[in-house]
């Protein structure tokens, strides 16, 4: 529940307010009455309330300088200001900082409450804003390791001689993963830890975690792990004194270098030169170590059956996920089933199948099963499902762009409707890539489709007596905020305003 505070040197104000409203009623708690800017000052640091009802001018501190003070440590609290009609250009003043609710006294019941609902909406929606933005921003972590582990899956099952075919696979991965991964522009740190054994890896990963937390930094490590060597890598400079005053008392034999690379590419060419001769290998994914088997005949027989489920016939499909499935019921090892199941879902975007935020969500659930038999079970629905998907009758406009255009169908009414929402907050990939898709598709710009699924939407409410009023169609169609606009597309894509085509319509029956 959101908490309110009022603050207003009259107690008659502060006390009618406090009464007539239900507050329960409205979802808000009232936490507090203040008499003064001070009182209310203290108050706002304690409480920490959602919205404040203040008086523009009290003893102490006025409305205004309340509002400068708090602006500067709690910008996201929602100010109402109380002021008199000689008090007008303080409201002004107020106005620079964001405050958006107003009332000039005396003001009815009804003003007030309309105010404090109004407040209520757009702290709730300031909310649901941080929630999504704190999410993609895990998400985004998240599908930046995915990508890497999968570049570190398709580099280890390339032989030497194969160095062309790696760099088309990591231009694709740039392309598909273009907004999470930079792999040719931003340099990349790289720490050496030689003579860690790998009973003390989990500590090392831990003390790592905790110093990243402590530090409050948003540093995404990746890490290999080979041969009692720990290999990490990031965007940023690494702080090499830290590692050493926490790993050298693990181990008095460890010892740390570190290097610098123009981009992600060049460090991982170097380091899978490095690691391709060892059969066990492990990939330091969200601190926690995955192994990875470098079975060479099984991770290059994976790639095939990828490249094979591209755009395979319903019977090589199901010919390549037989052989998947055959595959999971002949590993001995919870391991080797890990690592299978990290390689599929990896590639499952790819192919059209789910998006990135789904894939992730998979991959969480396979690293924390060690169960053999859990494990199958999973494995065998996502190959189900790979099956299922890839053997259903062909779309128009493949997968990828079905989604596009199912997500517009149901979110038509939306001001803020735009591919690159769709393509980062929905399917979680690069807005470009998902551009070009469409295009090559439809022969469309999505622009273009979106005008042309408004206006149609548009006609079939407008069709209907009920639905039929112009400022209730323009907002089902998300152009609430501007019916001009909406009747200036309408009119080029149909030559005549919708109130003319509807009145047509109607004469017609």
């Amino acid at each position: 529940m959101l908490k309110l505070i009022i603050a207003d040197d009259e107690r008659v104000i502060r006390e009618t307010i406090s009464s007539f409203i239900d507050w329960e009623e409205i979802g808000i708690k009232l936490v507090g009455l203040c008499s003064d800017g001070i009182e209310a000052y203290n108050m706002i640091l304690d409480e920490t309330p959602d919205i404040v009802m203040t008086d523009i001018r009290m003893p102490g501190l006025s409305g205004l300088d309340l509002v400068r003070e708090i602006a500067q440590t709690n910008p996201q609290i929602q100010f109402i200001i109380l002021s008199g009609y000689e008090d007008f250009e303080y409201a002004r003043e107020a106005m620079k900082y964001g405050i958006r609710h107003y009332l000039l006294k005396p003001c009815n019941e009804e003003k007030i409450r309309e105010s404090i609902i109004q407040a209520r909406e757009e702290c709730l929606r300031i909310k649901q804003q941080m929630e999504e933005k704190e999410q993609q921003s895990a998400m985004t972590r998240t599908i930046r390791q995915d990508a890497i582990f999968h570049l570190l899956m398709d580099g280890i099952a390339l032989e030497r001689e194969e160095g062309d075919i790696f760099e088309q696979k990591v231009e694709g991965l740039q392309d598909f993963y273009g907004q999470y991964i930079d792999l040719y522009q931003r340099p990349c740190h790289l720490c050496y830890v030689y003579f860690l054994e790998r009973v003390y890896l989990e500590q090392v990963l831990e003390e790592l975690r905790q110093e990243e937390e402590e530090r409050n930094r948003q540093n995404i490590f990746y890490g290999i792990y080979v041969n009692n060597i720990l290999l990490l890598f990031c965007y940023e400079q690494l702080d090499m004194a830290i590692f050493h005053e926490h790993w050298v008392r693990i181990s008095e034999h460890i010892q740390l270098e570190s290097a610098r690379f123009p981009n992600l590419q060049s460090l991982l060419e170097v380091v899978l030169t490095k690691i391709k001769r060892y059969d066990t290998i492990y990939a330091i994914h969200n601190y926690r170590p995955i192994v990875i088997l470098n079975n060479q005949n099984v991770l290059q027989h994976l790639q095939l059956i990828y490249q094979q489920l591209g755009d395979a016939s319903e019977v090589t499909v199901k010919k390549m996920c037989k052989e998947l499935r055959f595959m999971v019921d002949g590993a001995a090892q919870s391991d080797f089933l890990q690592m299978l199941g990290n390689s599929i879902c990896t590639h499952l975007p790819a192919l059209g199948i789910c998006s990135l935020a789904e894939v992730t969500e998979t991959v969480r659930d396979i690293q924390m099963t060690d169960e053999k038999e859990e494990l199958r079970l999973l494995l065998k629905s996502v190959i189900d499902r790979m099956e299922k998907e890839l053997c259903l009758p062909p779309q128009r406009y493949g997968m990828l762009v079905e989604k596009v255009m199912t997500y517009v169908e149901e979110h038509l009414s939306e001001q803020n409707l735009t591919l690159k929402k769709i393509a980062e907050q929905h399917l979680y990939m690069n807005v470009d890539y998902v551009s070009r898709q469409f295009k090559q598709s439809t022969g469309d710009k999505f622009s273009q489709y979106l005008t042309e699924q408004r206006v149609k939407r548009a006609k079939e409410l407008l069709m209907n007596a009920d639905t039929g009023k112009i400022q209730y169609v323009a907002e089902q169609v998300g152009c609430g905020n501007n019916p001009q606009y909406f009747s200036n597309i309408f009119k080029k894509l149909v030559g005549m305003t919708p109130g003319r085509w509807a009145a047509q319509m109607q004469k017609k029956e």
